[in-house]
């Protein structure tokens, strides 16, 4: 078994290993993003701070997403909507709550941003949205694969 290990490693191209850092980067920034979309300070400058990068790998990172803020506004609009569905179970919430749990310090921009990229208020979200917000957990997954 060893053996095997040890042909592999060798074997295996730099980028199709663990040692390619910039993929592992890149899923670890994702990751973190994801797990804090509720922050309020959510953005670049956190980012720089945790990864210690600098803006540049950052901003090129999420290039094909449309850049940085865009990539966590879509993540924060795609968690209400699972909030919202009941995809994330639960019990129904005010939509203040969910804005506030996505990371909007306002309400009135949450709204706005939501029926801009779904085109529905946040309101008339029921249970019948549950299949494309199914879709939407996919979709982290799916960009994480794309830049690997």
């Amino acid at each position: 078994m060893a053996t095997v290990a040890l042909c592999n490693a060798a074997l295996t191209p730099v980028s199709d290993s663990g040692y390619n850092r910039p993929a592992v980067a890149a899923i670890e920034i994702r990751q973190f993003i994801e797990a804090n979309l509720d922050r309020t300070d959510l953005g670049v400058e956190l980012l720089c701070a945790r990864f210690g990068l600098s803006r540049t790998p950052i901003y090129a990172l999420f290039e094909p997403e449309g850049g940085v803020m865009t990539y966590i506004r879509n993540r924060r609009l795609a968690r209400a909507m699972r909030i919202l569905s009941g995809v994330e179970g639960g019990d129904a919430r005010r939509i203040s709550s969910v804005a506030y749990a996505c990371g909007y310090e306002n309400l009135k921009s949450f709204s706005k941003a939501f029926h801009a990229r779904y085109g529905v208020n946040p309101r008339d979200v029921d249970a019948s949205f549950r299949v494309g917000s199914r879709w939407e957990t996919g979709t982290a997954l799916l960009s994480w694969i794309k830049e690997l």
